[in-house]
């Protein structure tokens, strides 16, 4: 095996007589559109800088082709990058030929093709089967015949945008192809006989040891710093030492996309994590210094999320670990900004304990009523935002908080007393491990000294799961309703195998292995335990809980919001009766009032990031509905259309649409054109639409 530091165009693909092939065994050429943005935008930025870029490692084999003499490289590893290389060359080339520029020989005869071989040996790289068909076709000019789902199909269109837009800004193709020359790679030579390829491809995939974004993310901001141990000891070892236990690295991930949530406002997922980190780097003009000295300081308050922080009073992290055990981590994105206004001096630190006690109220409460939290992550990353947008609100923090949960007219709204007391006693708490342990535990030590340890403690049926002849007065359908309900559960550090036991046992096994006083008071006097019972303790216990997390509202008439609430494509129903205000897609706002002129916009945008989708769904008679008797949404001619708007000759669209209609058609669009559903979102206000803004429902 042999390494060696390389030009990557210069000295690897532009060499004369190769031939580089992908072997059967490797997968399918697989760089989304955003890999290969992200390159480009590093060859952007060559340009503008001169300095040259390393691109990564490719581990081959060399070989000998008998077809003349030709030099046969077999790749094992680092096919993404060098298959990406050659759309772009491709992309390139045809830009150069349509300005005239005389690079366009260069590109086709030393970097795509060898110059002085047969046919059969003319392209240099040959790709597993699937992609070499797309990919002959590019190299051909027959972009018309090839599949446009591909992603080199995708890639090249990518790079052929970019390509012209630069050279509108006065780039030359010359200039992007010197940029490319200042592409560095490692090769790593594998010596035919003595290294098995198959072994190493196998080590390198499946290693498991893949880097994590927090590893990409420091690699971007330490590998080419001036003082890179300085940073290092400085910043980064302490934002793992405040971050990392027993050297698990995972919240390290956590931390991070919290920060980019935080940051920008929007979702983010694991996979597009470092590319929205390098995003922000470069909109918002940071130094590597001055972006990991803001990273230490908000991983210190990530930390006391997760861990508590002796900084903090008692009550703060007593409110914070009560949080993290009912596992509601999707309000870290609001509670970063209201430790950064306290760190900041907004705030005293007995707000932040009237706004934790309400988020943790407010979160319990949806808990216990069994509420889908699909919508929470949306609310808490623009929440901040939405409730401070009036900058007076401040004034009155933990009012206006109140105040604007209590105004939310949706899924997220804050759930009634009398919805949680009904909850309380009558749900299945015993179904959810997590609230269940919290509730009995939170009953029993309150807000005092923990009395009762979640550790070794067993949740304990009084009428068991599985009725025996001593449960003969409890009716099989009355078991079933109650059994795992509030009323019926205490705790014990006792596991019996006998759980069906009689309840002077279980009695006895709680008397003499619990520790629990509130929890017990009236099991432990008992002689018998009935539905009345159950009914009367679970009033008890609820009453409990709900003084303790009781919600008064705010009335407060000087508090004003703006009340635009964003929509994502998890909750489209909720725009049902709400004015359209604006529609953000692939990063951009639009203004709209009417929902199926918002659709109508969507799709000339779609139209032209992929030309020829549209026609081809129209031709298909296109329907987003999922019933069995599908109406047409998109056809050739408008006909059997209620309501046909044109988009253009051969397009026509269904229009007679409600607004939930419009954006779950959206939805269905944006998954058909290979987009994420978090590319999109809308603006509503929640008011009642008036007649001519509901022209189209």
């Amino acid at each position: 095996m042999d390494a060696h530091k390389l030009w990557m165009l210069r000295d690897f693909i532009g060499t004369n007589k190769v031939l580089f092939k992908i072997p059967v065994y490797q997968r399918n050429y697989d760089w989304a559109e955003s890999n290969c943005d992200r390159l480009l935008d590093d060859i952007y930025d060559i340009i503008n800088s001169g300095e040259k870029h390393f691109l990564g490692t490719i581990v081959f084999m060399a070989a000998k082709n008998g077809g003349f003499a030709l030099q046969e490289y077999i790749i094992i590893d680092g096919q993404q990058r060098l298959t990406t290389m050659m759309p772009i060359l491709k992309a390139l080339s045809i830009v150069a030929q349509n300005v005239g520029d005389a690079c366009f020989h260069e590109i086709e005869e030393q970097y795509l093709h060898n110059k002085y071989c047969d046919e059969e040996f003319k392209v240099k790289l040959k790709p597993i089967k699937s992609d070499n068909i797309q990919f002959q076709l590019l190299l051909e000019g027959k972009e018309e015949e090839m599949e446009e789902e591909t992603h080199i199909y995708r890639n090249f269109l990518l790079c052929k945008e970019r390509f012209e837009a630069w050279e509108g800004k006065g780039i030359s193709p010359s200039q992007i192809l010197d940029a490319l020359t200042k592409l560095e790679i490692v090769e790593i030579v594998l010596a035919k006989g003595e290294d098995d390829p198959q072994v190493i491809f196998e080590s390198i995939n499946s290693t498991g040891l893949e880097l994590t974004n927090a590893d990409l993310i420091r690699n971007f901001l330490l590998m080419n710093a001036q003082e890179q141990e300085r940073l290092y000891e400085e910043y980064w070892l302490r934002i793992e030492k405040l971050l990392r236990r027993n050297m698990d690295y995972s919240n390290l991930d956590d931390f991070f996309m919290l920060y980019i949530m935080y940051k920008t406002s929007k979702p983010v997922k694991s996979r597009q994590l470092y590319s929205s980190f390098v995003k922000l780097f470069r909109e918002s003009r940071y130094s590597q210094e001055s972006i990991l000295q803001e990273l230490r300081y908000y991983a210190s308050i990530f930390g006391a999320f997760i861990y508590g922080d002796a900084q903090y009073s008692k009550q703060i992290n007593r409110l914070l670990k009560r949080i993290r055990i009912l596992n509601q981590t999707t309000c870290y994105p609001f509670l970063l900004h209201i430790f950064d206004d306290y760190h900041n001096g907004v705030i005293e630190e007995k707000t932040v304990e009237k706004v934790l006690q309400f988020i943790l109220s407010y979160l319990l409460r949806r808990l216990v009523c069994g509420v889908p939290s699909n919508t929470l992550r949306g609310l808490f990353i623009y929440l901040y935002n939405r409730i401070f947008k009036v900058a007076s609100n401040k004034q009155k923090y933990y009012e206006t908080i109140n105040k604007f949960l209590f105004t939310v007219s949706s899924k997220d709204a804050i759930l009634s007393e009398a919805e949680f007391e009904r909850a309380l006693q009558n749900a299945n708490i015993y179904g959810n491990p997590a609230l269940c342990r919290f509730l009995l535990l939170d009953i029993e030590n309150g807000d005092g000294k923990e009395v009762l340890q979640a550790d070794n403690l067993t949740i304990e049926h009084i009428m068991p799961q599985t009725l025996s002849a001593d449960w003969s007065h409890i009716k099989p359908e009355e078991h079933e309703i109650y059994v795992h309900t509030l009323g019926n559960l205490s705790v014990t550090g006792y596991n019996s195998e006998l759980y069906n036991k009689s309840f002077l046992e279980k009695k006895k096994i709680i008397s003499d292995n619990s520790k629990a006083v509130i929890l017990n008071i009236d099991v432990l006097d008992k002689e018998s335990w009935t539905i009345a019972d159950i009914q009367a303790r679970a009033r008890r216990l609820s009453s409990i809980v709900m003084k303790r997390y009781k919600i008064d509202k705010v009335e407060d008439d000087t508090i004003e919001f703006d009340y635009i609430e964003t929509i994502t494509l998890d909750n489209y129903d909720e725009v049902t009766g709400k004015k359209l205000v604006s529609f953000r897609l692939f990063g951009e706002t639009y203004r709209q009032r009417r929902y199926a002129l918002m659709l109508l916009d969507v799709i000339k945008i779609l139209d032209k990031k992929l030309p020829g989708k549209l026609e081809q769904l129209a031709a298909e008679s296109y329907s987003f509905s999922s019933t069995k008797r599908k109406h047409a949404h998109l056809n050739i001619d408008g006909n059997e259309m209620r309501w046909p708007w044109k988009v253009k000759d051969g397009v026509y669209l269904e229009a007679n649409l409600s607004a939930s209609s419009c954006i779950r058609f959206i939805g269905n669009l944006l998954a058909e054109y290979g987009f994420d559903k978090d590319e999109f979102s809308v603006n509503i206000v929640a008011e009642e639409p008036s007649e001519e803004d509901d022209e189209d429902e």
